[in-house]
């Protein structure tokens, strides 16, 4: 476990070093977009837009782990289609070659022959960093099977906050209702058998600005939850933090009123906003925020998984929201469990075939989650 866990958070680390090197220089990554197009194309947004930011990180980590642990190669999934039109209209097929070189000959065709650029993000995607100074990771040596696992991967969540770009956001209450800080990159692995997520490493590549060096630094954060073990990178500490005297859930700013009632219904109950499933679902393992809701289909397992597996770790859970309102009160509430293996329903729209489609709720505490699901009963059957 410890050297498949060493690994999944060293590509991470690798990733984020990607998205760095991409969003420093304004002229390549003005020549890393395009937008999205048909069933590719995320229903929330009038532009939705794919990166070559996207699809590199994504084949840099599927290459990486099915080079390392080859029973897992052809269970490595993502949230990107890994073919690429330059503005020439050439196509390619993203992938990682055996030595730089052919990377960097491969990318200069994506790069419309920019060889330069080219090699600058070869030469990070090559990048030799499998040591990681964590003693936590270290010591994580539990007897795991990879060969029972598959990976869920989001490259870069968030992508318009990345694309955007906005640097100087302030936090409140250390939460982010936009910017570079929302970005994070996912990368879950799930049980192919009971479809629940087991390890999970969420990367935010752009934590803070570092005004001394003049550069943007990141940072990991990692849960093992496997049969009955719980294990993660926060502090032991963290377990017992609650400094808030408040109830905070955080949510999409575009979520609908019944769902704000619910939330401020609760004792205490207040709400802030922030972007990116992923940066959401890390507030609550941050325990910056109590609960995050989404009551719409427009998340998916590849934005789930990593930050499911950490939630567990520490105890709590993410659920599938339209599941957990018709639970009974004695019900636990793993019954309505986000899993992974499988699409929600057997038929879906174009481009919703790995959507949850029953909305989220994310949770640290299980007597916040009962509280909220009971009020959200209440609320969304009086709309």
């Amino acid at each position: 476990m410890a050297d498949f866990l060493r690994s999944l958070v060293a590509v991470s680390e690798k990733s984020a070093n990607l998205a760095r090197a991409i969003r420093s220089e304004q002229t390549l990554f003005e020549l890393l977009v395009e937008e999205k197009t048909g069933e590719a194309k995320n229903k929330r947004f009038i532009q939705d837009f794919k990166t070559l930011a996207d699809v590199l990180i994504q084949e840099m980590v599927r290459h990486e782990i099915g080079t390392k642990f080859p029973s897992m190669r052809d269970h490595i999934y993502g949230e990107e289609d890994n073919t690429f039109t330059n503005t020439l209209g050439e196509t390619i097929t993203v992938g990682v070659k055996a030595t730089k070189e052919e990377t960097s000959t491969l990318l200069s065709i994506a790069l419309d022959g920019n060889t330069a650029a080219a090699d600058i993000l070869a030469s990070v995607i090559h990048e030799d960093i499998q040591h990681v100074e964590d003693e936590k990771v270290q010591s994580c040596n539990l007897d795991i099977e990879v060969s029972s696992l598959a990976v869920w991967i989001d490259p870069i969540d968030s992508t318009a906050e990345y694309i955007k770009g906005v640097s100087d956001a302030v936090d409140v209450n250390g939460i982010y209702a936009e910017g570079l800080q929302c970005v994070t990159v996912l990368i879950g692995v799930y049980d192919m058998t009971t479809g629940l997520p087991v390890i999970g490493v969420i990367n935010q590549p752009f934590q803070f600005y570092d005004s001394t060096t003049l550069k943007w630094r990141g940072r990991y954060v990692w849960g093992v939850a496997y049969n009955g073990v719980q294990r993660n990178s926060y502090p032991d500490t963290h377990a017992k933090h609650n400094k808030r005297l408040n109830l905070l859930t955080v949510l999409s700013p575009s979520e609908k009123q019944p769902v704000k009632s619910a939330v401020v219904s609760l004792p205490n109950g207040t709400i802030q906003y922030g972007s990116g499933a992923g940066y959401k679902a890390l507030c609550v393992t941050d325990k910056f925020a109590d609960l995050y809701i989404l009551n719409r289909n427009t998340t998916f397992k590849w934005d789930c998984c990593a930050p499911h597996a950490v939630i567990r770790s520490m105890g709590g859970g993410m659920l599938d929201l339209k599941k957990a309102m018709k639970l009974s009160a004695n019900d636990p509430l793993s019954n309505s469990d986000i899993l992974y293996h499988k699409p929600d329903v057997l038929e879906w729209t174009p481009g919703q075939k790995w959507s949850n489609s029953g909305g989220v709720l994310v949770y640290w505490s299980e007597d916040t989650a009962r509280k909220a699901i009971s009020a959200l009963v209440r609320h969304l059957k009086s709309s």
